[in-house]
């Protein structure tokens, strides 16, 4: 055989380039299990070293390193500032409520202010907390302290109809609102300079049943029981009366006998033993019960993993058939209809009508029906027609996928780790939010002869209050601008470490499902804890690639907290421009989030299969799901189907036993029947938990169909089923595609041993 030159050796090593990469993707494992041939002159003892020297060139690149280091010192910057939190930070200043003015309710400091008789905190507006803008400043609205909670329903709103002649106008209004201190609510004598002090801030909007928890005023709607509502419903007309009208311009205030009974029935309610007392004796009692249904839930959804494996096909095409099947009945039907009531004669009149169901008697709105819903199915049948074979193609993602997770049960399991490490980021950012929040210095000051409590009196120590009779406290003292953009560093570094571990999560599930599918023996190539393996690779290389990536993704969520912040502090001088812009804003933002979730975790699972930098993966899978973006949107609506179908059955059906067990519906020998004070604590206990657990085996299920998909792609576009290129892909996938491989590489889908 003539001498090969060393220019045709080159040329030969370039056509096994792919083929090598593709072996050596993320195992050490794969390359003693291929019998490697001969091939244009090349030898056994020729190619090996240029393979593992190929792998060592893929697997052992660092990448984003400059990312990785800015990382770090971020990671510094944040244990500096938690640093300075514990040091002028008192978290004793949190647990007693204090008003907007950080004077603390139900306490009294001397020459300062006196609050003994105003125990509890009252939010102007609950809803105002509800906010991304309440983790960078706190709660935006005026928070007051008062003697007690309030006991009623009340919207100012309600007085622009007032008709009580009981009462004056300004009495009324002096009785049922909440205004802060120095504001004399009895100056309002008309609804015009209501609605100004509220606009202003002054007084509240409304006020709630509330009951106070942690010297805090939370409505009662929160911590009540459902049968105290009922009761409470049942017994007057107080809430028919406002919960329709409540915020309405049209709304009436109800009879004061009806209030006084309302107030009479929370008033029962708070005198009685403590709500956070019954919730944690119930919790206490039925623990074991409400643990023994979340696992019957994991289990389901295990099981489910193994349903959509058999029987994947099936529920897709039945969910097709029945789709399709009543849209056919439903205009045949309306065809019918039509027809029926032209031929009687029927005549047609879209003028107001009071009763509705005479429109039903029109024959043109059933042809209106008709002509939509045959437009709708023929629609549907030509997409179907179109994606069908796409359609097969998802159901066989689905089915590898379930054969990826039976080989690697450890799949299931590893969820529970970003799980923790994101309770520990939780953690760690709500300590040092805290200790921030009350950083401050309490002054007090020499009062003089002249009675002067400003700051350029002497000092003396606050610990000497009472006793010595000059010194008086002034008030609380520290940097806000500081806090701020301390507080505003800490959220930032909780929405980068969040999605940091979401991240190391998602790369670490891609790497195992990635050696799945190029592995050629099933039971021999895959690592023993292909997981941990995945991961330890991930933290050793791509570190920075993950860093880059979730840092991305937490730029657009903080802009969304800033947005949010901005929106609020202007609403009072917004108009409608401004209030469009921002809404716009907000939607734009929304959706660069969501955008960027895709192309992070597409990128992740290029990353793990190449080991390529974050940049260079997050191009190569972008443009390779573009150029099958049908392929894309199929397999990510039927994916997306059967997982909504298995979340929401294990939900609803776990919910529905924890409903008829806990109330005592259901009962089974031998296991003691417990008595709860509010039974819909454990049972909303146990729907959230079931979804969480449901979602968590999910989302692996999800992140193997990606992984598979995106491998399935890579496979199809760099192999052509030669010797020097063989596709991967089981034969399944092979028969949809319509191809083969010219030389037989058994691709083993055994699944006798499973990890």
């Amino acid at each position: 055989m003539p001498a090969i030159s060393q220019p045709n050796r080159v040329e030969d090593n370039i056509a096994l380039h792919h083929h090598i990469q593709a072996l050596s993707l993320r195992g050490e494992h794969i390359l003693h299990m291929i019998e490697i041939r001969s091939i244009n002159g090349l030898t056994e003892e020729e190619m090996i070293p240029k393979m593992r020297a190929r792998r060592s060139h893929l697997l052992k690149g660092c990448t984003d390193v400059i990312c990785c280091f800015l990382f770090m010192l971020f990671i510094a910057g944040w244990g500096f500032i938690a640093v300075i939190g514990f040091l002028q930070g008192n978290p004793e200043r949190l647990i007693h409520p204090m008003d907007s003015h950080g004077r603390r309710c139900g306490f009294a400091r001397t020459g300062a202010y006196d609050l003994t008789s105003k125990p509890y905190l009252l939010f102007f507006d609950m809803t105002a907390c509800i906010s991304y803008s309440t983790l960078l400043a706190g709660c935006q609205t005026p928070q007051i302290c008062v003697p007690t909670c309030p006991q009623n329903y009340f919207s100012y709103l309600q007085l622009k109809v007032f008709s009580d002649g009981s009462l004056p106008f300004n009495e009324m209004v002096k009785a049922n609102m909440y205004c802060v201190d120095g504001f004399d609510a009895s100056t309002l004598t008309t609804f015009a300079l209501v609605q100004q002090a509220v606009n202003d801030r002054k007084c509240a909007k409304y006020t709630v049943p509330s009951a106070p928890v942690l010297g805090r005023c939370m409505p009662q709607i929160l911590i009540g029981t459902v049968e105290e509502l009922d009761k409470l419903q049942a017994a007057n007309g107080t809430l028919d009366v406002l919960i329709g009208q409540f915020g309405d311009d049209g709304g009436t205030i109800p009879k004061q006998t009806m209030l006084n009974d309302t107030s009479k029935m929370v008033g029962e309610v708070i005198l009685s033993e403590g709500v956070l007392t019954k919730m944690a004796s119930d919790l206490a009692q039925s623990w074991w019960q409400i643990l023994t249904l979340i696992i019957i839930a994991g289990v389901l959804a295990f099981l489910w993993t193994v349903v959509m494996r058999i029987f994947g096909s099936l529920m897709i095409w039945s969910s097709i058939g029945i789709i399709v099947g009543g849209l056919s009945v439903g205009c045949g039907y309306c065809w019918l209809k039509w027809n029926g009531l032209k031929a009687s004669g029927a005549t047609d009149d879209f003028s107001f009508q009071p009763i509705f169901e005479l429109y039903f008697e029109m024959p043109t709105t059933w042809l209106v029906f008709a002509i939509g819903g045959s437009a709708i199915l023929l629609i549907i049948v030509l997409i179907l027609l179109c994606v069908a074979s796409r359609i097969r193609l998802g159901v066989a993602m689905i089915e590898e996928s379930s054969k990826a997770i039976a080989h690697m049960m450890s799949t299931l399991i590893f969820p529970i780790f970003p799980f923790l490490l994101h309770i520990i980021v939780f953690i760690v950012w709500g300590t040092v939010a805290i200790w921030l929040a009350s950083t401050g210095e309490e002054n007090c000051r020499q009062q003089g002869q002249t009675a002067n409590q400003t700051m350029a009196n002497p000092r003396c120590d606050c610990a000497t209050l009472g006793i010595d009779t000059n010194c008086v406290y002034v008030n609380v003292t520290r940097d806000n601008d500081q806090v701020f953009w301390f507080q505003a560093y800490n959220l930032f570094a909780f929405f980068w470490m969040t999605c940091f571990v979401t991240a190391l999560g998602e790369i670490a599930l891609a790497g195992a499902f990635a050696s799945h599918y190029w592995a050629v023996d099933k039971n021999r190539d895959i690592p023993t804890f292909p997981v941990l393996r995945a991961l330890c690779f991930a933290m050793k290389y791509n570190l920075g690639s993950l860093a880059f990536g979730s840092l991305l993704i937490a730029i657009v969520k903080f802009i969304r907290v800033i947005l949010d912040y901005l929106d609020k502090k202007s609403q009072t001088t917004q108009n409608s421009v401004l209030k469009a812009i921002f809404c716009l804003l907000k939607c734009w933002f929304w959706c660069l989030e969501v955008f960027l979730k895709f192309l992070t975790k597409n990128a992740y699972i290029m990353m793990a299969i190449y080991g390529k930098g974050f940049f260079t993966s997050a191009k190569d899978s972008f443009l390779l799901l573009t150029r099958n973006c049908i392929r894309v949107v199929v397999i990510n609506q039927v994916t997306a189907f059967l997982l909504f179908i298995g979340k929401a059955a294990i939900t609803i059906g776990i919910g529905v036993v924890a409903y008829f067990w806990f109330t005592g519906k259901w009962t089974i020998d031998g296991i003691p029947r417990v008595d709860l004070y509010y039974y819909f604590l454990p049972i909303i206990i146990v729907l959230i938990g079931s979804y969480f657990i449901a979602d968590m085996f999910f989302d692996v299920y999800e992140m193997a169909v990606d992984t598979t998909f995106i491998c399935f792609l890579e496979d199809g576009e760099q192999n052509d089923g030669s010797p020097e290129k063989p596709f991967f892909m089981s034969a399944n996938l092979l028969k949809i595609l319509g191809k083969k491989n010219e030389t037989h590489i058994n691709v083993s889908s055994s699944s006798s041993a499973s990890k």
